[in-house]
């Protein structure tokens, strides 16, 4: 059996030392609605944090909205200017890309309604009150390192890209190349966006592996691109010759990590994205002075770290 009990107590530790320090002193009006606009419900990552931010609303008693905004920023405007125009406490945006809402969260600001960021970021943060999330730049320093070490600094590695303009997607990339610096012995040979997809990723490695490419490693930005990319190179009996590494921790990862198909996964410890996310709203909605930024901690999962 896999055992993830080290995620879920890191988590709850840092879950209740923030509710306490939240809410301590503050009388919550729970009559209040809140809204998540998230960019997409279409992979486990988004559906996790979604879930995650219902469940700490059931247990608050807090009536909350979730809207999809199907990976279109235009969308996402048009919901969250909706929301405002019918009284919305506060909001948590997921945001499906770095530009775009401007317009959108100007109103916000105008009309007093509070806005946290959660786990992806935007250009122009001054209308934001707070970001919960990780440091994606971070996480993709880890990620990298994690995948050099076991390529011993040589070698020849794909990179599997999220949508373009997601900020994820770009400040991974950062980090990716913040540890490449220096490393003359290690190459990038492709890369392109798979868009957080298992079937595109899938579609990508085994043309790259038709056209006789061959590589030491896949660095994925999700694990459902890692989950394609494995599936492609089993197809030909490769995955054991290729180190793969992906971000989020999902069920499916963390098996193909304990059974030894994929090298690691990153948690960004998504349930306490989602809980502290809406912590931080309601404690603006009540007038609360609160950090900027509240980052969660992210977790390399290798099969060293679960059994």
């Amino acid at each position: 059996m896999i055992n993830t009990k080290w995620i879920r107590r890191f988590s709850l530790v840092l879950s209740v030392a923030l509710a306490t320090s939240i809410f301590m002193g503050c009388t919550q009006q729970t009559n209040l609605r809140y809204a998540l606009c998230i960019s997409h419900l279409s992979n486990n990552f988004t559906n996790t944090l979604a879930r995650a931010i219902r469940d700490r609303a059931d247990e608050l008693g807090i009536d909350l909205v979730v809207l999809d905004a199907q990976q279109s920023v235009a969308r996402q405007a048009n919901q969250i200017e909706t929301l405002v125009n019918d009284g919305i406490a506060g909001i948590i945006i997921e945001p499906a890309a770095t530009k775009g809402l401007d317009d959108a969260l100007d109103l916000c600001e105008q009309q007093g309604i509070p806005v946290v960021l959660v786990t992806q970021r935007i250009a122009n943060e001054a209308t934001i009150d707070c970001f919960v999330g990780p440091d994606s730049r971070e996480g993709g320093r880890l990620q990298m390192a994690y995948c050099l070490e076991q390529l011993n600094n040589q070698g020849e590695i794909v990179i599997l890209h999220g949508p373009v303009g997601a900020s994820a997607q770009q400040l991974r990339y950062l980090g990716y190349h913040d540890v490449l610096l220096g490393k003359p012995d290690v190459q990038i040979v492709a890369e392109l966006n798979a868009d957080w997809s298992e079937s595109k990723a899938q579609e990508i490695v085994a043309n790259w592996l038709a056209a006789g490419k061959r590589f030491d490693a896949v660095v994925a930005q999700n694990d459902e691109m890692a989950l394609g990319a494995l599936a492609a190179l089993e197809a030909i009996d490769l995955a054991d010759q290729v180190v793969i590494v992906g971000v989020d921790a999902s069920p499916e990862a963390i098996s193909a990590v304990y059974a030894g198909k994929m090298s690691a996964t990153i948690s960004q410890q998504t349930d306490l994205q989602g809980t502290q996310a809406l912590d931080a709203c309601i404690a603006l909605a009540n007038h609360q002075t609160i950090q900027k930024e509240i980052f969660i901690d992210q977790l390399i999962v290798s099969e060293d770290s679960i059994h």
